[in-house]
């Protein structure tokens, strides 16, 4: 970067506030300046560009078209500034660590198995918030997120396997008996029990080789919902084997087919270098209890 392409911060700040708030004595009293402070530095810059960045308009003030560039541009970059120095802060704040992830793997796998984090981590706090709404890790202050997806198309953060493949069609018992070995043209026809989020129809779908519109598709509220109803023989629900083995194991669901989707399944998402202490800790016993319940 060459700074002497960039004029004062100070004047940048000011004219970010002016241009974000459409008053020059608003923006004083956001900066705790006076208003001929504000209105130097605004001159100042358009000197430095030379060309107009602010006329009045009404009672307040108006940016120019290139006023316009130029303010955007401050409010992305300072947006991203304090993003950067909140991280920082986050870092040795003593506070919980904020883990989003979808109500079913906090529902089936998660609340059943995080007391053995806290047993041997009783100084780190979680809070663990269940969604199946798409979050901005940043802007709503997550540290991490596990999400069901096929780990691309996530812009702005990093993210890792933790629990894919190993997908199965479960059904009840006449379900399994009338479809077991059935072809793909059959699974076709028959049924399917999803939540309102759906997040694994179009995986489904591909792998069917149907547009997703021609799915037939039975949406219910939750995961827990779509397991009751393929108790109750109202359809196939495609779903991560670890995440249903007990009900496997107890009888009360059945497999009806095995999908080979490499790849989909629940991946490890966090902010890139923004690592509060209780991070890494935790990641690492989501792996190991992964690997373990795999084995």
């Amino acid at each position: 970067m060459d700074w002497r392409d960039i004029p004062s911060l100070s004047a940048l700040r000011a004219f970010e506030a002016a241009a974000r708030l459409g008053s020059l004595s608003a923006a004083a009293r956001e900066l705790n300046v006076t208003h001929a402070a504000i209105a130097a530095h605004v001159r100042s810059l358009e000197d430095f560009f030379s060309t107009h960045l602010m006329h009045r308009s009404g009672q307040g003030m108006a940016v120019s078209r290139d006023g316009a560039v130029l303010a955007q541009g401050l409010t992305e970059g300072f947006g991203a500034l304090g993003a950067a120095c909140r991280d920082l802060i986050d870092r040795n704040r003593d506070r919980p660590l904020a883990v989003t992830t979808t109500p079913s793997f906090a529902e089936n796998w998660l609340m059943p198995r995080i007391g053995s984090f806290w047993e041997a981590h009783p100084e780190i706090s979680v809070s663990i918030a269940p969604t199946g709404n798409v979050t901005d890790l940043r802007r709503d202050g997550y540290d991490l997120a596990i999400r069901y997806g096929d780990g691309t198309g996530w812009a702005g953060v990093e993210a890792e396997p933790l629990l894919t493949g190993d997908l199965v069609v479960v059904g009840d018992a006449r379900a399994a008996r009338r479809l077991r070995g059935a072809s793909v043209e059959a699974l076709r026809r028959e049924w399917w029990l999803m939540d309102i989020h759906r997040a694994e129809e179009a995986y489904l779908a591909a792998h069917l080789g149907v547009p997703e519109a021609d799915l037939k598709v039975r949406s219910v509220a939750t995961n827990g919902l779509v397991l009751s109803a393929a108790r109750g023989g109202l359809g196939l629900a495609l779903q991560t084997r670890l995440l249903v083995s007990d009900a496997l194991e107890a009888g009360r669901l059945h497999v009806v087919a095995e999908l080979d989707l490499p790849g989909v399944g629940y991946y490890l998402a966090h902010r890139p270098g923004a690592a509060p202490p209780g991070l890494p800790p935790f990641e690492r016993w989501l792996k190991r209890a992964v690997r373990a319940d795999a084995a």
